[in-house]
């Protein structure tokens, strides 16, 4: 089973603060980073014991170098650096049995979203691979099971 898993920081659990996932926030983002390795490698994990046979990480935040390559699982191949034509997409394709959304963040007004935002250029990404609506909602429409969401309560459907 070959599985694609993108992540954001936004979501992680622990990330409460902008300055956790601003490159030039010094120790509040080398602990956002750490938070969000913890959460992708703990979704590596959790796609090797349902079977996974192939991983592709993307990291989908910011200036999407976020991740640390010496930390990531071994077992996973990772997709970073900002020129990305499909940005929080990159690489995924109908080769791809499931997806899984790590740190995922509410859409901007989004009432008690945890640093809630919105990012433009993503919905042109999704447009040209052919997937539906919202990222997070819209992939499993297509030929993707959805394996996993993890982030923000709102961004989950939680009230």
């Amino acid at each position: 089973m070959k599985v694609y898993i993108s992540v954001d920081i936004e979501g992680v659990a622990g990330v409460i603060d902008r300055s956790q996932g601003m490159v030039d926030g010094g120790h509040a983002f080398e602990l956002g980073r750490a938070l969000m390795m913890g959460e992708t490698n703990a979704a590596i994990e959790g796609a090797l014991a349902a079977g996974a046979t192939e991983i592709v990480v993307n990291d989908s935040h910011a200036v999407m170098r976020n991740l640390l390559p010496t930390q990531l699982h071994p077992k996973a191949t990772l997709i970073q650096g900002r020129i990305k034509n499909w940005f929080m997409v990159e690489g995924l394709d109908e080769t791809f049995d499931a997806v899984m959304l790590v740190g995922y963040h509410a859409p901007a007004g989004v009432r008690d979203g945890v640093l809630n935002h919105a990012f433009h250029p993503l919905r042109v990404a999704l447009q040209r691979a052919g997937l539906e609506r919202d990222w997070a909602d819209g992939v499993g429409c297509r030929t993707f099971r959805r394996a996993g969401r993890a982030g923000d309560w709102r961004r989950c459907g939680r009230s």
